[in-house]
């Protein structure tokens, strides 16, 4: 993974710098320099409406009682747009145009979050008295009884406890 991205960060430039010279043969200098900077200004408009605009759809996603996790991936994927519009090249701006279509921005945000969730586990460690306790054993090391999946944790139920403040002032140790 690595080195294909580090192969992209190599490539890519090299790719946009020839086909921006040849788009400046095809079709003139200034076009092309217009081009550039056109579509700079767009992605800054982007990445400006975008901070707030993922912002009052998230409340309103939390507001409605709903996870707020679609808003943000389509929020994120916005600003990504933005960004690779803002950075030179027909290649950048090609993806950051596509990123600006919402059924692309559903399809590839539904694909991150069946990458994220589809495949993952879900480990929750507990901590008793400030310090670790030994992880308890995976589900494929602890012995398959039929049931659910089971949750450690400690607790403590505090309508049992009865303290009377005027009996036991703080500070007073009888």
């Amino acid at each position: 993974m690595r080195l294909a991205l580090l192969a992209l960060l190599m490539v890519l430039p090299l790719l946009e710098i020839a086909l921006l010279v040849k788009f400046g043969q095809a079709v003139g200098v200034w076009l092309t320099i217009a081009e550039v900077i056109a579509s700079a200004v767009v992605g800054v408009g982007i990445l400006q409406r975008q901070g707030l605009t993922m912002f009052v759809r998230t409340q309103e996603a939390v507001m409605r009682g709903e996870p707020p996790v679609g808003a943000m991936l389509d929020g994120g994927i916005m600003v990504i747009a933005g960004t690779l519009l803002i950075m030179p090249g027909l290649i950048t701006d090609t993806i950051g145009l596509l990123l600006l279509i919402p059924p692309v921005r559903h399809l590839i945000a539904g694909r991150m979050v069946a990458g994220m969730f589809g495949s993952g586990t879900v480990r929750v460690d507990t901590f008793e008295d400030d310090r670790r306790r030994e992880p308890p054993p995976r589900d494929d090391q602890r012995a398959n009884d039929g049931g659910g999946p089971v949750i450690e944790g400690d607790f403590e139920r505090l309508d049992e406890r009865t303290v009377d403040p005027r009996k036991n002032p703080p500070g007073n140790k009888t």
